[in-house]
């Protein structure tokens, strides 16, 4: 009897604990609770700590934010914080000239090794990175990265609002090297999914994540497709909208000669592509892949064109004639970084949410064969980019990615198929 009573006793203090814990930390006690692998969790948890030993140690050793290996801590967010202190200068267009912008960041991070670094973005960029102007690099490197990534759990949790699943997300390699480079990858991928994902239930929001894409115009060359051959018109004429309004506002503030400079920048960079000095091994796309494996810049530029048409048609046909939603975003989601040739390894966040999207129909409705392995090693592979002058690791992990959703894209539609 008494026994029974310290057990019960037991089960009801646990009961408490338990219920005083979710009270005090919901959040972690939704991890908790939604996620019912804890050799996973454990997984997602070391790595987070990993990258965090790793960063903090990368801080602690630098010189002046200059690393051991020579970079500046922040990656390529020095270009953005520079270009947004030019901004409410006498001359801010001349962060668009290669050889101006490399003594501007020669200036503010002295180092032995000249940049490379160039400023090619639209002038609406300037509009996104004009509040970094108001603080010092430190403060505007942990606001960007944190904004960002919040942009980018945001999203996530905009389809999907499983803190289990959000927190793999998060620990995954390609979210690492988005956060250590400094760059876009949570910003386009936070745009692309809401744009993808939210174009049927919410499309004047989705409308304006794709004219808000159009700071980094490659990114979103497939979504006018999507939303045509859908007919999500609301969705097609608030982005239309609001791409237009950026470029009308950012005309203003600097002027038609802002578009000229952005023109010849980009212009001048096409040029540096048919050079050795281009990093093709940091591109994911069939551009990259093809110049990696010898091909002639003309014959590279070929298949990209071909690439980019097939993912087109396959982006149309899904949008066109598949009525599930999610199934619509995955397409598009993973054929987007693809169609465009200048699609860098640390945008490959993009691909998390059609990824995510894959693992939510497979807890429904089954794995495929050899899904959840390739799930395992897409989480981890993009640790080891970009890799040497040589490597095609970053266009192999893209492609994979691809074909894994596309063959459950395949595999939903098997049944309608059969019937045809």
């Amino acid at each position: 009897m008494k026994t029974a009573s310290a057990a019960t006793a037991s089960i009801t203090a646990i009961s408490r604990a338990g219920a005083w814990f979710a009270q005090r930390y919901p959040l972690l006690a939704s991890i908790l609770t939604e996620f019912r692998h804890p050799v996973l969790l454990t997984v997602a948890a070391a790595a987070i700590t990993l990258y965090a030993g790793v960063y903090l140690g990368v801080i602690l050793t630098s010189e002046n934010l200059v690393t051991i290996h020579g970079t500046i801590v922040g990656g390529d967010f020095i270009v953005f914080w520079s270009a947004a202190q030019s901004i409410f200068t006498d001359a801010p267009l001349a962060v668009y000239q290669a050889d101006i912008m490399g003594q501007l960041l020669q200036e503010n991070f002295p180092r032995e090794e000249a940049y490379r670094l160039t400023w090619q973005y639209p002038p609406t960029m300037f509009l996104v990175i004009a509040p970094l102007a108001a603080l010092s690099y430190v403060p505007a490197l942990w606001l960007w990265g944190a904004g960002t990534a919040g942009l980018f759990a945001g999203a996530v949790l905009s389809f999907w609002r499983n803190y289990a699943a959000l927190f793999i997300a998060l620990a995954s390699a390609a979210v690492f090297q988005a956060l250590i480079t400094g760059q876009t990858g949570f910003f386009t991928a936070a745009l692309l999914a809401v744009a993808a994902i939210w174009a049927d239930r919410r499309p004047v929001i989705a409308g304006i994540a794709a004219g808000l894409l159009t700071v980094k115009p490659q990114l979103g060359l497939l979504i006018p497709i999507a939303f045509a051959a859908a007919g999500c018109w609301r969705a097609f004429g608030a982005a239309a909208v609001t791409a237009i309004a950026l470029a009308v506002i950012s005309t203003a503030i600097f002027g038609l000669d802002s578009w000229i400079a952005f023109y010849e920048a980009a212009t001048n960079h096409g040029g540096l592509m048919s050079t050795d000095l281009f990093p093709y091994h940091k591109l994911v796309t069939p551009l990259g892949f093809v110049t990696l494996l010898g091909a002639p810049s003309a014959l590279a530029m070929t298949a990209q064109i071909l690439a980019a048409l097939g993912l087109s048609g396959l982006v149309f046909h899904v949008w066109r004639t598949v009525p599930d939603w999610d199934l619509r975003a995955m397409a598009l989601l993973i054929s987007a970084p693809l169609a465009s040739p200048y699609a860098f390894y640390y945008e490959m966040t993009i691909f998390i949410p059609a990824l995510l999207l894959l693992a939510r129909r497979g807890l429904t409705d089954g794995w495929l064969p050899g899904e959840r392995p390739a799930l395992a090693l897409l989480w981890i592979t993009p640790l080891f980019m970009p890799g040497d002058k040589n490597s095609v690791l970053g266009f192999l992990v893209a492609a994979a990615a691809f074909l894994l959703c596309a063959r459950r894209i395949l595999d939903v539609q098997k049944p309608s198929l059969q019937a045809v």
